[in-house]
């Protein structure tokens, strides 16, 4: 009769080396679907790419959204205490849906299709080599990363001729505040040696879209609720706070020095530093309880 020991330790055994083939054969498997994802995907990402490196007036926040992304799916998965994966058949709806939009944009070649087909596809990944329950937890991640898709101008010429409008009243006032003599129609500043034109990448949009991105992730990551309204709240007047006090500094560097110095590397410099300005002020007003992703 064999030993209850032997035969415990003979069961405990075999299953582990089980198991270590059935861990390495299912991250084989997960890493081919990720190599496969990346070459479907990779002419999408290098038109992001270039997009997101235009210039500082256009989606340049996007580029770090991937990196946000990568962070929250870390930390969502190291706090995750299961071992094992419940892959979901559910992905493949997703999947399919995606790469029909990308197997269109193929055709009709508008490039933002097929990113949007991207973005779609990677909570389909996320059920097939994760799971549901996984999936639910990383849904703020899926929502986020539609953020760094850039906008065509079509979708939004009369909201961005709005703010070109807020921006130059605001600019105007503050003018007005200084003691300087100025005028204003619609959206063009006249100042007694100079006039300046707010165009659409002086709007403050750019700005926004970054400032409402940060205000989700800051939103998310803060426990008081609270907060998070006074954070989202909040995006849209400081990032329209800031463009107008640079656009009413910069009329009266154009003023002083002449239209040239909008052609000079202060012009996008500006840029970054009223998103940098607004980013630390959205930081500030969402406080300083700020643990990790919210739960």
């Amino acid at each position: 009769m064999n030993h209850p020991i032997a035969i415990r330790l003979a069961d405990e055994t075999v299953p582990a080396n089980r198991r270590g083939r059935g861990f390495f054969s299912e991250w084989a498997g997960q890493a081919t679907w990720i190599l496969l994802a990346i070459l479907v995907f990779a002419p999408t990402i290098y038109w992001l790419w270039q997009r997101w490196t235009m210039s500082v007036w256009h989606n340049v926040h996007g580029l770090f959204i991937p990196f946000i992304c990568a962070y929250f799916i870390y930390e969502v998965l190291r706090s995750d205490q299961v071992a094992d994966v419940e892959q979901s058949a559910w992905g493949f709806l997703f999947l399919i849906a995606g790469l029909a939009m990308i197997a269109l944009d193929s055709a009709i070649r508008t490039q933002l299709l097929a990113a949007f087909g991207m973005l779609v596809c990677l909570p389909g990944l996320s059920l097939l080599l994760l799971g549901k329950r996984r999936t639910q937890a990383l849904a703020f991640v899926w929502v986020l990363s539609f953020f760094m898709l850039p906008i065509p101008a079509a979708f939004i010429d009369r909201f961005t001729l709005l703010l070109r409008r807020i921006s130059a009243a605001g600019a105007e006032q503050v003018i007005a505040l200084l003691g300087m003599p100025i005028a204003r129609q619609d959206t063009m500043l006249f100042l007694p040696k100079a006039s300046l034109s707010i165009w659409d990448a002086c709007s403050g949009f750019s700005t926004l879209y970054a400032c409402v991105s940060l205000a989700l992730v800051l939103a998310y990551m803060n426990p008081s609720w609270p907060r998070r309204a006074l954070t989202l709240a909040a995006a849209f007047p400081v990032a329209m706070a800031g463009n107008i006090l640079r656009c009413a500094l910069f009329a009266l560097i154009v003023e002083r020095w002449g239209i040239g110095t909008l052609h000079t590397p202060l012009h996008p410099a500006s840029g970054v530093v009223t998103f940098t300005a607004a980013a630390v002020l959205l930081i500030l007003l969402s406080g300083a309880q700020i643990r990790g992703p919210a739960t």
